[in-house]
């Protein structure tokens, strides 16, 4: 499944903790699809996220919204299989950094669940394996990181990360890759100041949480409202 239209995902870890049913069930009311899931082991980076049994508490409550999975996670297929079975998870993504050798088969095993497979690239991260990936293997997804992941307090970085988008798509196309046809997703650098430049640059799939949707003093219907117009959706 490639999105390329602008869209957007709603981060689930910057919902109150203690009420995610709540806002998640105001996303759906507000015509949202997407609910971005962060699978992090507290080892690959520093912080815990979302549990396969909160995934499938979502799945009963909001089966026709989509789970769009970040896996930040030291074994990436044992993940995958913690998570298999929840019919509303549409895509996994997982970092090439350190899973190079194991890309085709972690791509084949998404696959092999109906998913859509995805690979996210840190601002330090080669581009080359990716490329490959998308010339010899059609991958449908990359998800460009405006900060480092599972790391708070972090300042973001949008124009490094417009700057590694548009480089990106320069090289897909001396590979003769269409850039039109691949998803490309950004996290962690997604506010209202930045999405037209991150838009100019490429992006088609937006993560946003307390800088978008949840950004305070204002409402989330009012965000929302705000993130439609910008977004022309």
């Amino acid at each position: 499944m490639k999105i390329l239209e602008p869209t957007f995902s709603a981060s689930v870890i910057c919902t109150d903790p203690l009420n995610t049913e709540r806002d998640i069930l105001k996303l759906k009311e507000l015509g949202h699809k997407y609910l971005h899931i962060d699978i992090m082991d507290g080892h690959f980076v520093p912080r815990f996220g979302i549990f396969p049994e909160i995934c499938q508490r979502i799945q009963e409550i909001v089966p026709d919204m989509y789970q769009d999975c970040h896996i930040m996670c030291d074994d990436v297929e044992f993940t995958i299989d913690q998570f298999s079975g929840i019919d509303n998870i549409t895509t996994f993504t997982f970092h090439i950094d350190g899973n190079e050798a194991n890309s085709v088969r972690i791509i084949d095993k998404i696959r092999k669940q109906g998913k859509t497979a995805g690979v996210a690239l840190n601002m330090g991260s080669n581009f080359e394996t990716t490329i490959q990936l998308i010339k010899y293997l059609d991958l449908d997804f990359v998800l460009f990181l405006g900060i480092h992941p599972g790391v708070l307090e972090q300042v973001s970085k949008p124009e490094v990360l417009a700057a590694k988008i548009a480089e990106f798509k320069q090289r897909l196309v001396y590979e003769d890759i269409d850039p039109r046809c691949i998803t490309i997703q950004v996290d962690g650098a997604v506010s209202f100041d930045t999405i037209p430049a991150l838009k100019d640059a490429g992006a088609t799939f937006f993560v946003g949480g307390s800088s978008t949707i949840y950004k305070k003093p204002f409402t989330v219907e009012e965000n929302s409202a705000k993130i439609k117009e910008m977004m022309n959706v």
